[in-house]
């Protein structure tokens, strides 16, 4: 489950009306999606993503591009992976931002635990908006408390 650290000043500036990645026990918005990839319309204008890290996670990123382009905002914590062609065709030129976080998060368990390592892979904050081509901007992700 995404930290609160990352999550929660995004769902001040955002105020997401959906995840689209949950269940009810890892749910971050008043509305979730179980099953966001086989669903033809995303019922949200303001939609957070922590997809899974895995065999889903480039269809997951895809489809949060096309969501945006239907005018929607997808804001989605995923792996900087800039070197795979799905980041080259739906996050560089499609998205509007991609926010880099200076370290790698230590996701909660469903208990709400943190376990002692972090995840494998950097991550980063993906902001799409409105829709089609546009300039992405690469930016650093807001300091946590205590980080200068």
């Amino acid at each position: 489950m995404t930290p609160p650290e990352i999550f929660d000043p995004l769902m001040d500036e955002f105020q997401f009306d959906l995840d689209a990645a949950a269940d009810y026990e890892t749910k971050r918005a008043p509305r979730f999606l179980s099953d966001a990839l086989v669903i033809d319309d995303w019922p949200g204008k303001r939609i957070w993503l922590n997809p899974p890290y895995g065999r889903k996670l480039e269809p997951f990123v895809r489809r949060a591009a096309l969501e945006a382009a239907k005018g929607k905002t997808v804001v989605a914590l995923i792996p900087f992976r800039c070197r795979a062609a799905w980041w080259h065709e739906a996050v560089i030129g499609r998205a509007q931002e991609v926010r880099c976080i200076r370290k790698r998060p230590k996701f909660l368990r469903a208990d709400g635990s943190r376990p002692n390592l972090t995840g494998t892979c950097d991550s980063c904050i993906v902001v799409w908006r409105g829709n089609g081509k546009q300039n992405t901007i690469l930016t650093a992700a807001a300091p946590e408390k205590g980080e200068k």
